[in-house]
């Protein structure tokens, strides 16, 4: 495709909709949890370490801060589940504070790079 004398080239996994998952789990489980997105072939997480309170509050700390691992994937929305089960199933320890998974659907998808942009209107 050519915009204004500029090549467009538009992924094909690009012109699907994508979904954000975002997950934060107990610090201690990342290990575990990257190296079963690595083993369904997860191509990219972006990982923070993270410092909040919820539910399960750390009263001997000030604050009541507890750190925790935050994971963020980009991924096309036929992927969604696959990736969730992954996350659920590497940071379980049967305990109430393993953490929580959200998923949203993204309004667009850009890369950086270049004018590679995702079709997420379907």
């Amino acid at each position: 495709m050519q915009t204004n004398g500029v090549r467009l080239v538009i992924h094909k996994d690009l012109q699907m909709k994508h979904d954000e998952i975002t997950a934060t789990i107990n610090i201690q489980a990342l290990k575990r949890v990257r190296r079963h997105l690595q083993k369904i072939n997860v191509p990219g997480v972006s990982v923070f370490k993270v410092r909040g309170y919820g539910a399960h509050k750390n009263f001997f700390k000030r604050g009541w801060m507890q750190q925790n691992a935050c994971i963020r994937i980009i991924a096309p929305e036929n992927h969604t589940e696959r990736i969730v089960k992954a996350l659920k199933d590497a940071a379980y320890s049967g305990l109430s504070s393993d953490g929580i998974i959200t998923v949203n659907s993204l309004k667009s998808f850009h890369h950086i790079r270049g004018e590679e942009k995702a079709d997420q209107e379907g």
